[in-house]
């Protein structure tokens, strides 16, 4: 029964380590932060700069790269530090202070949180008092000095109580839990680690809330309720993927081990603390490092491998520096059972009398009477606080009923200029109403008119391109009858965009998919040629574009086109003649696509056609209008590109 108390007591100890961790984990690797702040430090002449990114990094790296970290500590106060500044001497111990902690050196880190505090007791500095404070509370129950601990951390909690942010309560409250596990009061550790994770959740504070859920899977562990347990380990696992650290992986494979060690699953445990131990063995904290030691211990022991079990233990003691006595309490009790279960009696009679040295300095009836006097007056302080509070309340409650009837007198004269501004600005918005009335109806006109300028402007192209095709009915001649109908085909493509924009909503987009399809077919229709005999296919995937860019547009598609029909299709040697117009866009612009599957060009063809025909003098000058670049390939047909700078008129339908 004493082994399995104080293996409760040890492994809620190492909850607290795991919730000090959890403030800035990460892993000792160089990131893009630390590489910038080298940079400047590196190539910066103004030392105020240098001082300045020394400071950023270091506390950057006080988990990373602990040992760095009091590298850069001792360069700032050699070379940069003010000796008459007090806060950047405090700034530099704190840097000092976590670095050694990080590193296992809990007595040296102790003493600079305790040359911080004193300074800040000094100067009456609350919030320095309470952060230093929380530190010295943690490190002393780290190192098995409940009542210093104790005296801190309610400190810590009367201050945050008063001036505390949200944040500042809820990471009080979660040390609390712990320390209240560390003593046995396991349910007032839960309720606190339950508010903790509630107050957690309110702030969306993603390591604290791992922190809590974690603490919990520990409690829910020993208090033999293992879905529970499970839960919160594995809502800490997924917390922690949103900063994943190989330090909290360390802290979560130990944790998952120590619930399977209670289901009886002793190889799954056994599997969870060699992946923490793996992991702490490449990381600079020495206490954590021992932890896994000490429950590969435990583990090997259920598993009777007692040899490997002695080793594990025994190496806790090479580890002095962060002088753990609950790490070493532990470690004696594991080994004397572990040298019983071997026959080595002698040694685990040795191992049992340290043991019990060290755990009667720890939890003496002094100490503990001490503890819970302290624990009841910090209660009764807050209900002191709630009872002054209340008596406040009530003061104000009679001073707010003696001022009522002035507030009601003051409420009706309100209402009353209330309703005269009411009516004044009834009457105004009446005003503007009448006025947007007029502007609106002007505007319904202007775009009647627009509408009807479309419908003209169609008509006339319309008629135009009929008297083109009246007139080479009577052209004999087959070159000057290809120039009207060339001529014509050009007038229709911008009476079919004038079409368009009468018909559509928007005056001044065009909508292209339809512009396309409703050109093509005109281009057909002039020559000929019906679906059956020619496949068209139109993709341009409802692009929107200003009437301003589409004029030219459309000639360019008419005449590659019309030359598709013209050149592309020799008779009886294409079997299933197909042409397809497609416009694509990117970030920058449109890409306009005609191509067919005719014979494609040649080459010298092409250069003597770009000089003498009018068509591709005219698409050259439209291309260059638009400041397009075009480019033509012979690739199962001929393949027609005009990449087109995007204006900010154009858009795209969703």
């Amino acid at each position: 029964m004493l082994f399995k108390f104080m293996t409760i007591l040890f492994r809620y100890f190492f909850v607290i380590v795991f919730i000090s961790g959890f403030l800035n984990a990460q892993d000792a690797e160089p990131d893009a932060y630390q590489d910038s702040l080298q940079k400047v430090i590196d190539n910066s002449t103004s030392k105020a700069v240098k001082k300045a990114s020394l400071f950023l990094l270091g506390e950057h790296l006080v988990q990373r790269n602990p040992e760095f970290a009091e590298d850069i500590a001792r360069d700032i106060e050699q070379n940069f530090l003010n000796i008459e500044d007090s806060e950047e001497i405090r700034r530099n111990n704190y840097i000092f202070a976590a670095s050694h902690r990080w590193q296992g050196d809990y007595k040296t880190a102790l003493n600079y949180y305790q040359s911080i505090y004193e300074y800040s007791k000094d100067n009456k500095d609350s919030i320095d008092i309470a952060k230093s404070g929380h530190f010295i509370g943690t490190i002393n129950m780290f190192l098995g000095n409940n009542v210093v601990s104790q005296n801190h951390l309610l400190e810590v909690a009367n201050i945050y109580d008063k001036i505390g942010s949200a944040e500042q309560k809820a990471r009080i409250n979660n040390t609390l839990a712990g320390f209240y596990l560390n003593i046995d009061q396991l349910e007032k550790g839960k309720d606190q680690y339950l508010l903790a994770l509630s107050q957690f959740e309110k702030l969306n504070d993603s390591t604290g809330m791992a922190s809590a859920n974690a603490n919990l899977g520990l409690l829910y562990t020993e208090l033999g309720e293992f879905d529970k347990a499970e839960m919160h380990l594995m809502k800490q696992k997924s917390l922690n993927k949103v900063f994943p650290t190989l330090r909290e992986m360390g802290f979560h494979h130990d944790f998952l081990g120590l619930l399977r060690q209670e289901q009886g699953r002793l190889e799954e445990a056994y599997q969870e603390h060699l992946k923490a131990l793996d992991i702490r063995e490449n990381l600079s904290s020495t206490y954590n490092l021992c932890e896994s030691k000490l429950n590969m211990g435990e583990v090997l022991i259920k598993l009777k491998r007692y040899p490997e079990a002695i080793e594990q233990l025994n190496d806790i003691f090479r580890y002095d520096e962060h002088q753990s006595l609950y790490q070493q309490q532990t470690a004696y009790n594991l080994l004397s059972e572990a040298y019983e279960k071997s026959g080595r009696h002698k040694d685990a009679l040795e191992n049992f009398k340290a043991y019990k040295k060290i755990s009667d300095s720890i939890y003496s009836e002094e100490s503990l009477e001490v503890i819970a006097e302290k624990d009841a007056q910090y209660e009764r302080q807050k209900k002191d606080a709630e009872i002054e509070l209340l008596n406040k309340e009530g003061e104000v409650t009679k001073a707010n009923l003696s001022r009522s009837k002035v507030i009601l007198i003051g409420t009706i004269i309100c209402l009353v200029l209330f309703l005269i501004v009411v009516i004044a600005l009834y009457k105004l918005y009446t005003k503007i109403k009448s006025k947007n009335y007029i502007i609106t109806k002007a505007l319904k006109d202007r775009e009647l008119l627009l509408h009807e300028t479309h419908h003209r402007v169609k008509n006339n192209l319309q008629m135009i391109s009929s008297l083109l095709n009246l007139q080479s009915k009577y052209v004999e001649d087959k070159k000057a009858f290809e120039v009207l109908q060339n001529g014509r085909n050009r007038v229709e493509s911008m009476a079919i965009l004038h079409k368009n924009l009468y018909a559509g909503e928007d005056l001044n987009m065009v909508n292209l998919q339809t512009y396309f399809e409703g050109l093509a077919q005109s281009i057909f229709n002039s020559y000929h040629k019906s679906d059956k005999e020619f496949s068209v296919k139109v993709k341009a995937k409802n692009i929107l574009m200003n009437v301003e860019s589409v004029i030219p547009v459309g000639l360019i598609v008419n005449e590659l086109v019309t030359n598709s029909l013209k050149h592309a299709f020799p008779k009886g040697q294409i079997e299933q003649p197909e042409i397809i117009i497609e416009m694509t866009e990117s970030n920058s612009d449109y890409c306009l696509i005609v191509k067919d599957n005719g014979i494609g060009i040649n080459d010298a063809i092409l250069q003597k056609t770009a000089t003498e025909s009018f068509g591709q003098r005219l698409i050259q000058s439209l291309t260059k209008k638009l400041k397009a670049k075009i480019e033509v390939k012979n690739d199962s047909g001929t393949q027609v590109f005009v990449t087109i700078p995007k204006k900010k008129t154009s858009v795209v339908i969703d």
